[in-house]
Formats: C-alpha cells, structure tokens, sequence
C-alpha cells in the first residue's frame, strides 16, 4: 500500500507568488475537509522531473473528470507554483477570470469556442495569434524550469474513461524542447485523478503520477513532420493515461463494471482479502483489473458475456426501483477502509446520540443545501466544487449564526463552546448517517424491507447467484492471465 498523508499529502511548499502560496494553502483546508483520503502514488515521478542545475521543465498532462476540482488538486500537490492552461472563456468570468491571472494562467482560444460564442471574433488570425502568445508564454514557463498543467481530454466530463486526447499538451512540449535546441529535458508526466465516489463528501480519491515521458526522444520525428510527432507524444500520453486510470470503453458499463467490482470486494473478503478494507489506490488497481477481467471473458465467451450483461442490468435495475441505490458507477463505499468507525452496528447504538446532537446542529443548513442543489441544475462533474464553496457558507454560516444565538442566551463561554462542537458531531453524524444507510435503515431501504420484502428477498438470492458465477469467472480468469498486481 502507497503511504497516505492526510495531513499535508506530502507536499514540500516551494517556489510561487505570496497569492498562488495563500491560494493553496485555503484549497489544501477545503479540500481535506471535503475529501477523507486523498492517496498520491508514483510522486516519484515528479522527484524524477530534475535536470542538472535546477528543477527539469514539466507538462502535467491529467485526466479530467472532476471540474475545477481536477487543477486545485494539482496546484497542492505539485510543490513548484503550477501554470494552467484554460480555455481562454473562463478568464471571462468575474472574480475567476481575476484570479487566473493573477496566478499566471495562460489563455488557449480553441476554435471550436469561437463558433459556439457568438461574441466571440470568427477571424482565424485572431485565435492563432492569442495561440502564438500562449505558446510564447509556455516556452518562458518551461524554460526557467516550470511545471505547465493541462487538460488534453478538452473538457470536463463524468465517465469512468480517458477520451480521445488533443494535440495541445504534445504540441506545447514539443514546441518548448524544439526553441530550446533540444537541450530543455522537458518530461511530460500523466497523472490520472480517480474519483472513487464522484461527487460525495469524505469520498475517497487517488491521484496517480506516471513516469515522465521525455520529449526530446521525438526530435528526429519533429524536424521531419511536426504534426506527425506531435500526434505521436499524445499518443503515448493517452495509452499512459489508460494504464493508470480507470477505463470503461462503454459508457453504458459503467454501472455494471462497479457493481461487479463490490461484488468481487465481497468474494476477496471471503477469501480472507482486505480484511481491514482498501486504499484508494488498491481499490482502483482493483477496478482496473475487473475491467481487464471483463474484456477478456468478453472475447472468450461473448455469448456468455452477454447474458451475465442482461442479468446484471436487472439486478441494477431492482435495485433502483426499491430505493436500495445502484443510480450511479460508485466505485468504493464511503465506510470502506475507514478505521475509525467501521461499519459496525455497536456504532449505530453507541454513537447515536452524538450524531443526534449534530444532526440537530446541521440538518438546517444541510436542508438549504440540499434545496440549492435541487433547484440549480448542475452536472455531476461540477457538483462537488458546488458542494464546497456553497456548502462551506451555508455551514459556517448556521454554525455562527447559532453560536451568536447561544452565546446570548447563556453566554459566550458556554456559546463558544456550543459552537466548537457543531463541526465534529456533524461529522459524526454523517458517518452515522451512512452506516445507517448499509444497514438498511435509509428511508428507501426501510420501505423496501416493510413493503416489499419478497422482492428484497429474491434480490438478495439473484446476488448471491451472481457472486457464485463471478467467483467461477475470477478464478478462469486469473488462471488464464495469472494473479497480477492488480488481481
């Protein structure tokens, strides 16, 4: 297992304007009351990004899955001051546009914003000279040794999936190592970000770094046709992606895919595995092999592969309609791995009355929320920024608002000490919460067990029919293919 620290996740501050320090600092607060495991693997790689005389140049070439979540994980976890590059639309919006600036982020005008906006000037020569000044603004970045961040998927979306990659990422390395005479030793390093329950507060993450791919390997390629080279590196990066993040070919298995993998958390745990859960790490190795798993019976015995489909989309599709879950690819339940409260049900007895006192603390704010997020329609990939900046208001907010409330009704020792309670038994009540939620005590799983228990019956029967036949599946496959690391 990787070593996690949740304290300060490793990072050595260095480098970067008094802001871009501030800035990182209150991201790196937000971030770990939102997130409870952020795991890092392969930082080695960006240890490995140094040349002689100084740090060696990078382009951090990520995943995309999460928003603006995705660069404010970057910015904390790189130790040098990270330049982004963005499309130049946000550097439109107040406040952020203010801020990108401020911290260094350099514009890309991508054509394809120019037809959608119509605002936006439609002169080709326009977009390729704020282009050249991009490019200008990189090669200064990464020739004093900086680290450049960019998206080469092109956009934010929620699949469980690498999409096809721009050139841009390859194209700015190349153009940086090429006006340098090859002597720069710029690496790109692809990090994939793993969301194992997308948009869910104290969710788990894993970040993982890939070797550098050094660009200067592609000199003889680039003098010849640059366009071929640089459709070369992107390349590369993209299969460096896939292996290190999570990738389901077909949107529509995603569910499937994640179901299968908590079944396969069940069967290792019989087995004697992963007594005291997973790490965000070991659960995406998991996944991934699961996924691999998957391609293989699909060449092997197609039809079987097809039927075992079809009765796990039922299942699913059960699920949902009793309210017990199964709407959304979770990759990990949120008490997995948890060593404080495990899901236990002397935690349910024990810790209920704290968790009614923070429910009691909360539930007005948390209902506000839940109202906001109900009444703006928001994507699932934008949904956990919504969470943190709203969320942190309306919390601390209530949270004030009653200390200053108490404090007047009996005063200010007894109210600040009212109010230094709300945080923690609030935590404690959403830990309860979902403990409640396994167990079956959620609304939904109540009605089901009360109206419905033949159906809940014969469902539980269907999933113990389908361990049987995915233990029969693992056990093919491991020996075909062999117990790999990530098995």
């Amino acid at each position: 297992m990787a070593d996690i620290d949740p304290m300060s996740w490793g990072v050595r501050e260095s480098g970067g304007s008094g802001l871009y320090r501030t800035l990182r600092s209150v991201i790196r607060g937000a971030l770990k009351v939102f997130y409870r495991t952020v795991e890092v693997t392969g930082r080695e790689n960006l240890g490995a990004a140094t040349r002689a005389g100084g740090p060696r140049p990078t382009v951090l070439a990520s995943t995309h899955p999460n928003s603006i979540i995705d660069p404010l994980l970057l910015g904390i976890l790189e130790s040098r001051q990270v330049t982004f590059c963005a499309r130049d639309g946000l550097f439109k919006v107040p406040i952020f546009g203010t801020l990108l600036r401020k911290v260094g982020a350099i514009p890309i005008a991508r054509p394809e914003d120019k037809s959608k906006d119509p605002a936006a000037p439609k002169d080709p020569a326009a977009t390729a000279a704020a282009n050249d000044k991009a490019f200008a603004a990189a090669r200064a970045v990464l020739g004093a040794g900086g680290v450049i961040s960019i998206f080469p998927e092109g956009k934010t979306h929620d699949n469980l999936k690498v999409h096809r990659l721009r050139t841009g990422a390859a194209r700015i390395a190349l153009d940086a190592e090429a006006a340098a005479g090859w002597t720069l030793g710029v690496g790109v390093v692809p990090v994939a970000l793993n969301y194992l329950v997308r948009q869910a507060f104290r969710s788990d993450v894993h970040v993982a770094f890939g070797p550098p791919i050094p660009v200067a390997d592609l000199r003889q390629r680039f003098e010849a046709d640059p366009r071929a080279a640089a459709r070369e590196l992107t390349d590369r990066i993209e299969y460096a992606l896939k292996d290190l993040a999570v990738h389901v070919d077909q949107v529509e298995d995603e569910r499937i895919i994640a179901q299968v993998t908590s079944i396969v958390v069940d069967i290792r745990r019989e087995a004697g595995l992963d007594q005291s859960g997973q790490s965000p790490s070991e659960r995406t190795a998991l996944v991934r092999r699961v996924v691999d798993a998957y391609r293989w019976i699909q060449e092997v015995e197609p039809e079987k592969t097809a039927e075992l489909r079809r009765r796990l989309q039922r299942f699913l599709e059960e699920r949902q309609a009793l309210g017990m879950g199964g709407e959304t690819a979770a990759l990990q339940h949120r008490t997995e791995a948890q060593k404080r409260f495990a899901a236990e049900r002397r935690f349910l007895a024990l810790g209920f009355p704290v968790a009614l006192w923070g429910l009691a603390g909360s539930i007005a704010p948390y209902l506000v929320l839940r109202l906001i997020l109900a009444v703006v329609p928001l994507r699932k990939d934008r949904m956990a920024l919504t969470k943190i900046l709203v969320g942190a208001v309306v919390f601390l907010g209530a949270w004030i608002g009653q200390t200053v409330v108490v404090s007047g009704l009996v005063g200010p020792v007894l109210g600040l000490l009212y109010g230094a309670t709300l945080p923690p038994t609030a935590l404690i009540a959403l830990r309860w919460v979902t403990e409640a939620r396994l167990h079956r005590l959620s609304r939904g799983g109540l009605r089901a067990l009360l109206r419905e228990s033949d159906r809940v019956e014969a469902l539980k029967r269907e999933r113990e029919a389908l361990k049987a036949e995915l233990t029969t599946l693992r056990d093919r496959y491991l020996a075909a293919v062999g117990d790999g690391p990530r098995s």
